[in-house]
Formats: structure tokens, C-alpha cells, sequence
């Protein structure tokens, strides 16, 4: 059998599994239904339960497609896979690669942490020379333009002769992260190969930016290659939920999904490898008919980067089998939300793109997939919202309907076996991963030993549990948003541990309470048979105010840590990359950072840094900023400095080296000597 027919025979198996999966149950659920005929709320609820069904089904036989696979090529696999050696070209015979940083307004300490621990694993491999690094700064503030500046001072002092750093900022941050790699695509892509794309939290080893090179130079039509990032560094409670969960389960999932997509793979937006000629010539993002938030920019362009170079006729793979890729998530469900807000409406610009011409089918699969991940909430809570309805009107009454001849003890008895159905369905994977985990005793011992792994799972389960509605809320709103034209500001993402106070806990899930009170009263009153099958869904917005409080505290995080529990194996041996990035940001940030705005103004020495950062940037000097009129600014400006301008004027300034030289010279004739540092 060839490949080709192998992989269509996984998704024929797979699409067949999830859809025999779903009539079995939408057939039971029928019974349920018990109306006067095919009643329209019946017909409702039918279709809707059937399109949940079948997104919770086909998640489970992902992973276990995963679980068979990595069963397979388990160190303890009763049928161990024997593994060709791969070809490895010698170092110095590989290209050149870009690696791309884009910022916008993130802390420069986190930033230049994790490059300065990259460009050092990459000296450990001793293939400095065949990586560029580029930082491409779209950073609006002017504080943190000027700290990034002062911060790439530094790590251009300290880092090895072989590395090459380049700088970059632009003035207008024209479509955003997708824009300012077009932009550097224009400028320099022909220079190179392949490019490493990173976020401003992304942590990659040096082995594994090697070996990604290396994947892409075996197969010449390869045009991308992601590798799966890990969420490591985070302390909070819910933090520490996500990491575990991604180091316990996800294995399962992302082999599960990479066997059956294949080379018609997806493309998470950053820790993956380009190649560059095909992105420039089939990746450039349209902008849809109508106006933002449906329509304009594309935000989400990840995974419409993905269809567009697949549709020209090259691979998309997921390395579900390459470690050593690292980044940060959210401490808190505000800022998991926040994120979610802006994914949100990228991902429902991708359902217009569902039919665009020539798109693979799995493209348009992932497409889909990326608008139903949030599609999904609203149809829950308009579902259970139709079920109680349905209660409450008597449209559940035994030995009624098409399929009901039936008692109702029968009818218990088949919501109660339904009610396990999809529940199993969410739950096994879990602990199939579990098992798996328990058959290595090395990674086992990496996670805590296997009480603690399986406490911990199980705590994992419950607070997701209780999450759970929450988030679904969440994600109606955001979708209700969309839909009613109102756009979200893409913002800097928050990626410093943060405590949620009771304030701003009742401001924020006050309507999450009340909808939880008013919903477990309703149902008392109208159909009190639900009301433990609603069970986990009120009792989470009830809880949401405290619940919220406690998963958001590091506090928490940390004595859940000592105790043992949600442990990941990048806290109990520790990768040299990430070890090197804490080692760093230490030292940054335990070093008296000065104002930045004070000290371009004060410092000679950065200063004319500054000023040669912009000398040798061709693409500013083209732009030909209009001059600033220095009698025109406040006269406090000579003594207090930048700090009398609004920050429109302070970028206009910064860019403006006759008045930057008149207000250093005005700084060192009126500034008190503490000031100066002198």
C-alpha cells in the first residue's frame, strides 16, 4: 500500500469512527427527545447535539489514532518500530536561516532573555554562523522602543562573534505580525532559505533549530514545518493546569493529528520553519470584502498561510516528534480570555474562506476547525438553553414521539448512558495518556512519581470542569460580538504572572454568578429532573468569582509546585536553553534599569546608539519624518525632558536628531547632578 493510500485509509477510518460514533448517539438521543412528532425544537436540538457530538468524537479518535501510534513506538512497545537512519548534511553545508522575533510592545528583559539563550544553545551545537537572528519591533511605545534598543546594546556586547543580530523597527505596524514578516520578506527574503518563525515568548533549543533546518533540507517540497510548542515558566494555579495538561496529553493529540493530516498539516503562526521562496509567492494574505471584524485584514493568518502554500503545492507538516520548542501562556482566565478575544474573530474570518478556489479539503477542514473551536460555546449554551425549554414544556414526556415507546425509567437509563457516552469521550484520552505515562518510569518520575501524576490529573479534570463554563460565556460573547460588527483592539498580550483581587473578580464575573443563580432557580422551578445534569455547568458559574481568584494565584501555583503536583518535566530537569533564558532575566532584571526616556536624553553614549540605529536603518530614512519645530514644544521639555510630551510627540522626537542633540545639551546645562548620574 502506498502512502497516499495509507493516509486516505486513516481518514476514511477516522471520518467513518466519528460519524458511526455520532448517529449511535444522535439515535439514542432521539429516544430522548420523546415529542409529538418531529416538533421544531426537536429538530433543533437533534442538530445541534448531532454537530457537538461529532466535534467531541472526532477529538477522541484523534488521540486514539495518537495513543495507538505512540503505543507503537513506546520505549516499552511490545512491537517496537524500527527507525532508517536519516540523512544529515555537515553543518557547514547547511543555508543560512532567518529567525524572525516579532514584538509589539512586549518587556524587552523576557524578550532578549530568550534570544540571548537561544544564540547561546545554538554556540553550544557550534552552528552560530549558519543562523541570523532578526528582531523586527513593531512596538508603538516609545519607553519600549528605547529599552529594546538599549537591551540589543547589550546583547550585542555579550553574545559570540559568529552570531549575527539585526535590529529593526517599524514606524506603522501595517497588518500587524503577519505585515511585519511581508515586510522583512520584501527586504531580505531573497538572502535566504528557509526562516524560523518566533513569538515574543518562544524558547527553541539549538538541537532542535538544527534539526528543523535539517527536515527542510531532506525534503525539498517541504514548505513548512511546525513543531509544537510546550507552555513552560509559568507559576499560577491556572498556569500550571495548562502546562501539565499539555506535558500529560497532548502527545496524544498532536501525533494523533499529525498521522492523519500529513503533509496537508497546519501552521501555528510562530515555532515552525519556512520556507521562503514559496511563502513569497503563494502566501500573500487578501483582504476580505466588507469591514473589520468580518471582513478587512485577515488576523488569524496562520492557518490561512498554511492552505495558501499547500494549494501551491507544497507540504505542511507538523513534527509531532521534535521537542526543544518552548513558549508562555496566560496566568489567568482574563488573559487566556483577552487572547481568546482576538483569536475569536481572526478565526471567524476563516469560515469565508471555507470555498476559496483550490484550497485542499484538509485545509479547509482546519479552517472549520479553527472557527467551530469557538463556534462551539455558543451552540452548547444553545443547546442546554433548548433543552430546558423543551423540559419545561413537557417535550420529554415518556412513551411520546417517533422513537419513544418507551418507559421513562428506560428513558433515565438512556440519558444516564448517553450522559457517560460523551463524557468517556472527553475523559479517556486522559487517561489513556495517563497509562502511557505510567509505562515509562523516567518520564513518570519527571512528572512527580504516579501518585502525584494521577492526583494531579484528577485535579486537572475537576478544575477544568468548573472552567469550563466560564469560558463558554466567554466565547459566546465574543462570537455575539463579531456577529453585531464590533472589532477588538489586537493588543500586546500580558505575560507577567498577575493576582486577580476580589474587586476586579466581582467586576468581571458578576454576570457569570448571576447567570449561574438565576439558571440553578429556573431550573428548580421548571424542570427540577435537569437540575443534576446541569450540576457542572451552574455549579462552575456560581463558583466563578472564587474559582477565578484561586486559579489565578501564584501562590497557589507554587505550593501545589513543592508539593509535587501538576509537575512538568521542564521544572524537574531543567532544558539548558530555558535554564540559560531564567539565568538571563534574572540578571536583567535585577539590574537598576534606568528610564529609558531619561536616559537617551542623559547618555551620550546611548544617545548616538540611538542615533545609529536609525542612520542605518535604510527603510526609515526613505520615510523622511517631518522635522520637529523645538520652539513649538512645551518650554518645560528642556527640563523635564521627553516626559513633557504626549507620546505622539515623544516618537516624533525620538526621530528628530537635531532637537534629540538640543535637548541633551539642555539636560546637561539644567538637570540636577543626581539626575545626570554624575
Amino acid at each position: 500500500m502506498t502512502r497516499t493510500h495509507t493516509k486516505l485509509l486513516i481518514r476514511a477510518v477516522l471520518l467513518s469512527l466519528s460519524l458511526i460514533s455520532t448517529a449511535i448517539a444522535v439515535l439514542v438521543f432521539a429516544d430522548l427527545l420523546a415529542s409529538n412528532g418531529y416538533a421544531l425544537i426537536d429538530l433543533a436540538l437533534a442538530i445541534l447535539f448531532s454537530m457537538l457530538f461529532f466535534w467531541i468524537a472526532l477529538s477522541f479518535w484523534t488521540a486514539i489514532i495518537g495513543f495507538m501510534q505512540v503505543l507503537r513506538h513506546h520505549p516499552h512497545s511490545l512491537i517496537p518500530v524500527r527507525s532508517e537512519p536519516k540523512r544529515r548534511l555537515p553543518h557547514d553545508k547547511l543555508p543560512v536561516t532567518a529567525v524572525l522575533m516579532p514584538i509589539y510592545n512586549e518587556d524587552p528583559d523576557r524578550v532578549f532573555a530568550g534570544l540571548r539563550a537561544m544564540i547561546d544553545s545554538l554556540a553550544g551545537y557550534g552552528v552560530s554562523d549558519r543562523f541570523d537572528i532578526f528582531i523586527l519591533s513593531d512596538s508603538t511605545d516609545p519607553a519600549v522602543w528605547l529599552a529594546e534598543e538599549a537591551a540589543l546594546q547589550r546583547l550585542l556586547s555579550e553574545i559570540p562573534p559568529a552570531a549575527s543580530v539585526y535590529y529593526r523597527r517599524r514606524r506603522q505596524n501595517v497588518a500587524r505580525k503577519s505585515g511585519n514578516i511581508e515586510e522583512w520578506c520584501e527586504r531580505f527574503g531573497e538572502r535566504y532559505k528557509h526562516m524560523v518563525i518566533l513569538d515574543a515568548d518562544s524558547v527553541m533549543s539549538g538541537g532542535t533549530l538544527l534539526e528543523m533546518v535539517q527536515r527542510m533540507e531532506r525534503d525539498p517540497k517541504l514548505g513548512i514545518l511546525q513543531v509544537p510548542p510546550v507552555p513552560v515558566n509559568r507559576d499560577s494555579f491556572f498556569a500550571r493546569l495548562q502546562q501539565f495538561a499539555a506535558s500529560v496529553y497532548s502527545e496524544l493529540f498532536t501525533t494523533g493529528f499529525a498521522i492523519w493530516t500529513q503533509q496537508e498539516g497546519n501552521y501555528y503562526g510562530h515555532n515552525a520553519i519556512i520556507r521562503v521562496k514559496p511563502f513569497i509567492d503563494h502566501c500573500g494574505l487578501p483582504k476580505l470584502p466588507g469591514t473589520a471584524p468580518l471582513g478587512g485584514e485577515i488576523l488569524s493568518h496562520d492557518f490561512v498561510e498554511a492552505a495558501l502554500i499547500r494549494r501551491g503545492g507544497w507540504k505542511v507538516q507538523v513534527a509531532h516528534d521534535l521537542g526543544g520548542s518552548y513558549e508562555e501562556c496566560p496566568t489567568t482566565i482574563i488573559d487566556f480570555a483577552k487572547r481568546d478575544q482576538r483569536w475569536c474573530q481572526g478565526n471567524l474570518q476563516h469560515v469565508r474562506l471555507l470555498f476559496a478556489y483550490g484550497f485542499h479539503p484538509v485545509s479547509r477542514v482546519h479552517l472549520g476547525m479553527g472557527a467551530m473551536s469557538y463556534v462551539a460555546s455558543p451552540l452548547w449554551l444553545l443547546f442546554m438553553v433548548l433543552t430546558v425549554i423543551a423540559a419545561m414544556t413537557g417535550d420529554f414526556t415518556p412513551g411520546r414521539g417517533p422513537y419513544a415507546t418507551v418507559t421513562g425509567s428506560t428513558l433515565m437509563l438512556q440519558g444516564l448512558l448517553l450522559f457517560i457516552a460523551t463524557m468517556s469521550l472527553l475523559l479517556i484520552p486522559r487517561f489513556l495518556a495517563l497509562a502511557l505515562l505510567v509505562r515509562d518510569p523516567h518520564e513518570l518520575a519527571r512528572h512527580g512519581g504516579e501518585a502525584k501524576v494521577t492526583l494531579g490529573v484528577l485535579l486537572e479534570m475537576l478544575v477544568s470542569a468548573l472552567m469550563a463554563p466560564i469560558l463558554m460565556l466567554f466565547h459566546t460573547a465574543f462570537v455575539a460580538s463579531n456577529l453585531m460588527g464590533h472589532s477588538v483592539q489586537w493588543s500586546a498580550q500580558r505575560r507577567d504572572e498577575a493576582s486577580l483581587s476580589f474587586s476586579e473578580a466581582c467586576r468581571t464575573y458578576a454576570p457569570h454568578t448571576l447567570i449561574g443563580i438565576g439558571a440553578t432557580a429556573l431550573l428548580g422551578w421548571g424542570a427540577p429532573g435537569l437540575m443534576p445534569w446541569a450540576l457542572p455547568v451552574t455549579a462552575g458559574l456560581i463558583l466563578s468569582i472564587p474559582l477565578s481568584m484561586l486559579v489565578a494565584s501564584t501562590k497557589v501555583g507554587l505550593a501545589l509546585r513543592r508539593r509535587g503536583l501538576l509537575l512538568i518535566p521542564e521544572e524537574t530537569d531543567v532544558p539548558s536553553a530555558l535554564a540559560r533564558q531564567r539565568q538571563l532575566l534574572e540578571r536583567n532584571t535585577s539590574q537598576d534599569a534606568e528610564d529609558p526616556l531619561n536616559r537617551v536624553v542623559r547618555d551620550p553614549g546611548f544617545l548616538n546608539w540611538h542615533l545609529a540605529l536609525l542612520a542605518t536603518d535604510d527603510h526609515i530614512r526613505t520615510e523622511n519624518p517631518e522635522p520637529v519645530d523645538f520652539d513649538a514644544l512645551p518650554p518645560s521639555v528642556s527640563v523635564d525632558g521627553l516626559h513633557a510630551l504626549d507620546r505622539a510627540d515623544q516618537v516624533r522626537v525620538l526621530y528628530d536628531e537635531p532637537t534629540l542633540q538640543r535637548l541633551h545639551r539642555d539636560a546637561w546645562k539644567t538637570w540636577p547632578t543626581e539626575r545626570l548620574g554624575v
